[in-house]
């Protein structure tokens, strides 16, 4: 699994926690899964058609750098985060159809980062809002997180609209960025 071979070449923090190392998050029809080396094609491919799809708003930079092949990328994406799970329905398990991540952890203030994405044929249907819930609740619990974070391109209009229905408030504006907060 990526996460495991990461750890392996990761320097320890100055404590650790008791993490299930590849916890898989379900909530009815919503499967959330750790990317593991298997799903590396799946996951290059998901990053390919949403770059594809969606105008240059919805990312700060092209996701997939030119000429990087599915591991590459999938391994740079897990190196910058602390969990990184596949977004799957429970009826097509092995069809990966988005993310979602917590990453930038800040162990003194129990905030960490969530961010993710999409297919955009599946926009619109909870499925994010499920995946994000189930996050949520994991990083309270596993993490002790008391406040969630989220970054996001000012010009991405979806993807603030989103955190607000999720309950983020805005903190933090700049031409390019907003960030918003959640208090769990």
């Amino acid at each position: 699994m990526f996460f495991f071979e990461r750890t392996i070449h990761r320097p320890m923090p100055a404590y650790t926690t008791q993490i299930d190392e590849s916890p898989e998050l379900s909530d009815g029809g919503v499967l959330l899964k750790v990317l593991t080396y298997a799903d590396n094609q799946a996951y290059h491919k998901l990053y390919g058609e949403i770059t594809k799809i969606v105008n240059h708003n919805y990312f700060s930079a092209p996701p997939i750098s030119p000429d990087e092949t599915a591991e590459c990328f999938a391994k740079r994406i897990v190196s910058m985060c602390e969990m990184l799970w596949t977004i799957r329905l429970a009826d097509y398990p092995t069809a990966v159809i988005g993310d979602c991540a917590l990453h930038h952890w800040d162990r003194e203030t129990h905030e960490i980062e969530f961010g993710g994405s999409l297919a955009p044929t599946y926009w619109g249907n909870g499925i994010m809002a499920a995946a994000f819930s189930l996050v949520a609740a994991f990083a309270k619990t596993t993490y002790a997180i008391k406040t969630l974070r989220c970054r996001t391109p000012s010009t991405n209009h979806n993807a603030r609209r989103f955190a607000e229905k999720m309950g983020f408030n805005l903190f933090q504006l700049s031409d390019s960025t907003i960030l918003l907060r959640k208090t769990l």
